[in-house]
């Protein structure tokens, strides 16, 4: 009796102990199925997110899917949501720590999709999620913010050796032609309104949309004219300098117009006042101002009815030159004199502290060369040309396109050679305008 009730206890004991067992391998399984169940709700969420970063920096983002007037059941529209997803290019998947996922953003829809796969979108057995959310719009009244590396009004071309890092959130957008060759480098998007021809070496993220038909973006009036309030210094058509609105001891003597402060150099033709010097002007020009000095006089400048040339190498690295240009041109489109600022040389300039994030506000063109190293927002009325080894640090490039007057400096907007510009956006301005923001009203699960 002894002996068998052993023996029972040891099959009793086998019995449980294969019992545990497959019990066990069941339970890993069903844990490893519930780990991934939710990677790649986390997959998914990860598209969402960028799907509403393109949405918000493009109102007209689409990946171009028409989704059916109605379905019949919820199921059915995730149904189609996730063949729209599995359909897609390659190149429209993108890969997360946790698996794949795929945006989709139907033409005719103001909601976001994105489908979530894991181990990845192929792979047999995989977990797949769904989430949506539906986009509202919010229209905000206040400062405008330089959401693009590069914005323009009109056709743009990019040519040579530019680099644009500006994140996957920014990028470059014209509302005219937009023309990419060369070996240009945007790890942002690319996107215009009036057409694109992209040819050469050029790389941008792999979840954008081809450019040439985006929606309009909104372009700020470039007028600095509208900024001299913040003026430390007027350098005037008289060949004087005068007290700005803004200058610390004198700016009551400022009045309500430009030039008509104290004076503060009668004769900076003859000697520089904080590195300016009159040249003299001309029919094009207007009054022309040149910066000779490689010694930073920190400062806002506003040029009244002329041009600014920057052809030495003021500030360093170390000391940098922290400055706002505001050169008036005089007149208006399509016939404005002056308002031109040339960069040839190699300053190293930052925004004067105060002036929300701008550099230059060119009242007609901008043009860039030799090798600059800028940060900030800078902006013309009309075009900007950007060559040789020009460097912009958390900036952009905004060019209005009012007009193009004739006899003027750049007759289209142009950025080539070795420019690079790094911008993770959006960077404030003193620019008005109205926004409309897009919202998310409802963020669910399908």
């Amino acid at each position: 009796m002894a002996m068998a009730a052993v023996v029972f206890l040891g099959l009793s004991m086998v019995l449980i102990t294969a019992v545990v067992s497959v019990r066990a391998l069941r339970q890993v399984g069903n844990t490893r199925s519930d780990g991934q169940w939710e990677q790649a709700l986390q997959a998914a969420e990860a598209g969402l997110d960028h799907g509403l970063a393109l949405a918000n920096l493009d109102g007209g983002f689409t990946t171009g899917e028409v989704m059916p007037a109605s379905f019949a059941s919820p199921e059915a529209q995730r149904a189609w949501v996730v063949a729209q997803a599995d359909a897609r290019a390659a190149a429209g998947v993108a890969a997360t720590a946790d698996g794949e996922y795929v945006i989709v953003r139907p033409a005719n829809s103001t909601t976001v999709f994105a489908v979530g796969f894991v181990p990845s979108r192929d792979a047999a057995g995989r977990r797949v999620r769904v989430v949506q959310a539906q986009l509202g719009s919010a229209e905000l009244v206040g400062g405008w913010k330089a959401r693009y590396g590069v914005l323009t009004g009109g056709p743009v071309r990019f040519i040579g050796n530019p680099i644009i890092l500006s994140g996957s959130a920014v990028g470059v957008h014209s509302n005219g032609y937009l023309e990419v060759g060369g070996s240009t480098f945007i790890d942002g998007c690319m996107s215009s309104s009036g057409g694109a021809r992209i040819t050469g070496s050029v790389v941008q993220d792999p979840s954008c949309q081809p450019p040439g038909n985006q929606a309009v973006v909104q372009i700020p009036v470039i007028d600095p004219r509208q900024l001299w309030e913040t003026s430390h210094y007027d350098m005037c058509p008289d060949g004087k300098v005068r007290a700005g609105r803004a200058h610390p001891t004198s700016g009551y003597t400022a009045g309500t117009t430009p030039c008509s402060g104290v004076v503060l150099a009668e004769t900076p033709s003859v000697v520089a006042f904080r590195g300016w010097k009159y040249l003299g002007s001309s029919a094009s020009l207007g009054a022309r101002w040149q910066q000779t000095s490689g010694s930073p006089y920190d400062g806002v400048y506003y040029i009244h009815q002329g041009s600014a040339d920057l052809a030495s190498n003021t500030g360093s690295t170390a000391t940098p030159w922290l400055v706002t240009l505001l050169v008036a041109g005089n007149g208006a489109c399509p016939a404005i004199t002056g308002g031109d600022v040339s960069i040839s040389g190699n300053p190293v300039m930052r925004p004067y502290p105060g002036t929300r994030d701008l550099l230059v506000a060119a009242g007609r063109d901008l043009d860039l060369s030799g090798d600059p190293d800028m940060g900030g927002i800078l902006a013309a009325h009309e075009q900007l040309e950007s060559t040789g080894n020009t460097h912009i640090h958390e900036g952009a490039l905004l060019a209005e396109g009012a007009c193009d007057s004739p006899n003027d400096s750049v007759d289209t907007n142009y950025i080539a050679g070795h420019t690079s510009l790094d911008n993770t956006g959006p960077l404030s301005s003193p620019f008005g305008g109205t926004i409309v923001q897009p919202v998310v009203v409802a963020w669910n699960e399908l």
